[in-house]
């Protein structure tokens, strides 16, 4: 029987409903299943908001996810409180609220429309994150096929926001992304990673450098990265 992502959230928010009640303020979906790319190895990415967040809550529902129908995807995705959304620091929520496709509930008054300043704030913070990653790696450590294509996945989130800032424009897919990202080292660098092998290490390494370093330097008003 092919595996319904709908049908699964579906059950998760009724049994979620039936235990936190008025609590529960919104379901939603995020990652490759929102998007409608996900694979046979996705996880699917599930996202619950209650009016606040406890550590008995946290068990509640680590035991509700225990009891659901059996899936062939694991469970992961985001377990929070609206009162700790709304002190939430704003670059780190860039993607959360575009990225979530709600089936209960609302955002509304939670995570507001972000602005090209928050975009490029979390633009350069996963710039940051993955210039240090990868630079220490590369003189403490191994520089491996396998640690270079587990960095593409938080390479495409830095380049979603930076394209954001540079045009308003969210783009939630990685091919999407790829056509409106034309010009060179950042149009090569998500290939660069996925394909990485022992041939071409220091070459995919070069091109996350120079992004990494691009998109730290760049500002609300740079026309560099389209």
């Amino acid at each position: 029987m092919t595996f319904d992502v709908n049908i699964w959230l579906e059950e998760l928010t009724n049994r979620l409903k039936a235990a936190f009640g008025p609590r529960l303020k919104a379901v939603g979906l995020q990652g490759s299943f929102a998007r409608g790319e996900a694979t046979p190895h996705s996880d699917i990415d599930a996202v619950v908001i209650l009016d606040t967040l406890s550590p008995q809550d946290i068990t509640a529902y680590r035991q509700i996810l225990s009891q659901m129908p059996s899936s062939p995807h694991p469970t992961c995705g985001f377990l929070g409180g609206a009162q700790d959304l709304r002190h939430w620091f704003r670059a780190e929520l860039f993607q959360f609220g575009l990225d979530t496709r709600l089936c209960y509930g609302t955002l509304d008054g939670l995570v507001p429309p972000p602005t090209r300043g928050e975009a490029r704030l979390a633009a350069q913070m996963g710039a940051g994150t993955l210039y240090h990653l990868l630079v220490h790696t590369w003189v403490h450590g191994t520089l491996t096929p396998e640690f270079l294509r587990q960095l593409a996945k938080p390479a495409f989130f830095m380049l979603q926001a930076a394209h954001f800032v540079q045009t308003g424009e969210y783009l939630p897919g990685k091919n999407q992304l790829l056509q409106k990202l034309n010009r060179p080292p950042l149009s090569l660098l998500l290939p660069a990673l996925e394909n990485a092998a022992k041939a071409n290490l220091e070459e995919a390494a070069k091109t996350l450098l120079t992004c990494c370093q691009q998109i730290l330097a760049f500002s609300d008003d740079s026309s560099s990265l389209v």
